[in-house]
């Protein structure tokens, strides 16, 4: 259970009577500035969070620890994240378990590595490649910051294309522009009955992988969803969907990996 009272280095929202948030980082001795008031951080650290700031004029805020969610969406970042809720779809299409091993292909901005060590747990492990180091530099920042120094993840520059180093594992998940170049080495990786997962912005990108897949005996109940998020606004007495909503962002397949004996088999 995390502590209640907000800690020197943490990061905060605060959040105004519009329900903007906005980012800040908790330092004692340091003030906070937002459009004009003023914050002391020193009258924020050691208090719970959910609290009224005291003293910002002309605006007060109220001061929760940021979400998942709203981490991964307000924090400035080099690449473009995989969003919320495609993360959700990842995890949940894929089966990802607490202990479990997964090979993460393409760091990006360390949102999904996140998402998939606070899965794993402890118990599990990732390994993530990745062939841009300036991308592998920013996911480990993040990683760090939201999960800690020790976590059960390790970052390997390389194309994931020419294989990994490890095998039987549970999950192969891919954030890259060309899935279907990694179906070789996802299916040389994983155990029988593991998902490989692989996340992509157009059409052409998850056809391409899904027509490999499809004639693939080494994968088997392969399927492509897209994910819409809509929220409402909630004001008495009106009650409608907002103006605006998340649409896409991107297109999240799965396929499980068959038994080598079931694909000899069938090759014969």
């Amino acid at each position: 259970m995390a502590d209640p009272k907000l800690s020197d280095g943490e990061r905060i929202m605060l959040v105004d009577d519009r329900g903007r948030r906005c980012l800040k980082r908790l330092k004692a001795g340091h003030r906070i500035t937002v459009r004009g008031s003023v914050i002391a951080a020193d009258d924020l650290i050691g208090h719970p969070e959910g609290n009224l700031t005291s003293g910002s004029e002309p605006e007060q805020f109220m001061v929760f620890r940021p979400t998942y969610a709203e981490l991964i969406t307000l924090r400035a970042r080099e690449a473009e994240p995989v969003f919320p809720k495609d993360i959700g779809t990842v995890l949940t299409r894929g089966d990802v378990r607490p202990g479990d091993t997964v090979i993460e292909v393409g760091a990006g901005s360390g949102a999904l590595t996140v998402a998939l060590l606070r899965m794993v747990g402890a118990a599990g492990s990732v390994v993530t490649y990745e062939i841009r180091e300036d991308f592998a530099e920013n996911a480990k920042k993040t990683v760090t910051e939201m999960c800690g120094d020790h976590a059960p993840w390790e970052c390997r520059i390389g194309d994931a294309r020419d294989g990994f180093t490890e095998t039987g594992v549970d999950h192969v998940v891919a954030d890259m522009p060309d899935p279907a170049g990694l179906i070789n080495a996802a299916a040389e990786a994983l155990r029988p009955g593991g998902t490989f997962v692989f996340y992509v912005p157009t059409v052409p990108q998850f056809a391409e992988a899904r027509t490999a897949l499809d004639g693939d005996r080494r994968f088997a109940l392969a399927e492509t969803v897209e994910v819409l998020e809509r929220g409402w606004y909630v004001r008495h007495p009106s009650v409608r969907p907002d103006h605006r909503m998340v649409a896409h962002t991107g297109f999240v397949s799965v396929a499980r990996r068959t038994a080598a004996a079931i694909a000899a088999v069938n090759d014969g």
